[in-house]
């Protein structure tokens, strides 16, 4: 992944008691709905076993079809068959043969119990005809899968998605303690994101000082550093981005005061002649935690494979 630079960038938990009596004592330890990252090494399970069935039903060889179709089968509820079978109407009806490469460059749970996940997602295709490589591309999804037994199946997939936070965990103890910092850490990428990807031409100082009072650490200082350069770059660039409501956003790791934040951004952006157009932003947040909560100490965008 590519650290950007400038403009280019930019676009304490609470306890939790009860009183009885007159006697406050802690919540019952009972465990979190969220279990996504509760449990590092099962939920680093549940994001191989996705990613193994991403990469097996998002591949496809015209020269292969029995292949593929098992694979699809394996992976697949019928219903998400049924969604990739459209997804993939144009591929199959090439008239040449055709092979489409999929890899995941990177995932994180949003949402994980025994039984279901949902998992955001950024893929590398390549499409190959007549024996030349065609086309490259990357995709961002979202999808929810299902455990059948042993294995989990992909059950929706939703493309280039936009997708409400889970309810945040109650405090607590124990597991719940790591599911509330897991939550407060996407949260405080949530709100980093929203500063830190809207632009407005007509309000330099206003957008500056939204980036300044999300960051900290390196960008920080890359912004302060800048100042003059970051200004004269979002008047003269004469274009407005706006976040789009409801970025799908997952913690892919918490260590001590420190998290990172896997995020899909939809922007609506408008030039200074009034085009209207949609930048789709897969990125990755780093976080610190600070006594006045998380801020962003670094941006990356998520690149295609080599």
């Amino acid at each position: 992944m590519k650290r950007w630079a400038g403009l280019a960038v930019l676009l304490a938990l609470a306890g939790c008691t009860t009183t009885v009596s007159g006697t406050a004592r802690p919540e019952p330890e009972t465990p979190p709905s969220n279990l996504a990252l509760v449990d590092p090494a099962r939920t680093a399970s549940v994001l191989t076993a996705v990613k193994t069935a991403a990469e097996a039903v998002f591949s496809y060889d015209s020269t292969a079809v029995p292949a593929y179709e098992k694979a699809t089968a394996d992976n697949l509820t019928p219903s998400a068959r049924d969604e990739l079978a459209k997804l993939f109407a144009e591929v199959r009806k090439s008239a040449e043969p055709v092979k489409l490469v999929t890899k995941v460059i990177v995932s994180a749970a949003v949402e994980e119990t025994p039984d279901k996940a949902r998992v955001l997602t950024v893929v590398d295709q390549s499409s190959t005809r007549a024996g030349a490589v065609t086309n490259k591309a990357m995709a961002s999804l979202l999808l929810s899968a299902v455990r059948e037994g042993d294995r989990w199946r992909i059950g929706k997939i939703e493309v280039n998605p936009s997708a409400p936070s889970p309810a945040a965990e109650k405090p607590g103890a124990g597991d719940r303690r790591s599911a509330s910092v897991r939550d407060s850490a996407r949260d405080g990428g949530l709100r980093a994101a929203e500063a830190l990807l809207n632009v407005n031409p007509a309000d330099p100082e206003g957008t500056y000082a939204r980036y300044v009072s999300v960051s900290t650490g390196q960008l920080l200082t890359q912004l302060q550093q800048d100042k003059a350069a970051q200004l004269n770059q979002i008047r003269s660039a004469g274009s407005k981005a706006s976040l789009a409501p409801n970025p799908a956003a997952a913690v892919m790791e918490v260590v001590d005061d420190k998290a990172s934040v896997l995020l899909f951004a939809t922007t609506d952006v408008k030039d200074a002649a009034g085009q209207a157009t949609k930048r789709y932003l897969p990125i990755v947040l780093r976080l610190q935690r600070l006594p006045e909560g998380w801020k962003a100490a670094g941006i990356e965008s998520v690149q295609a494979l080599p």
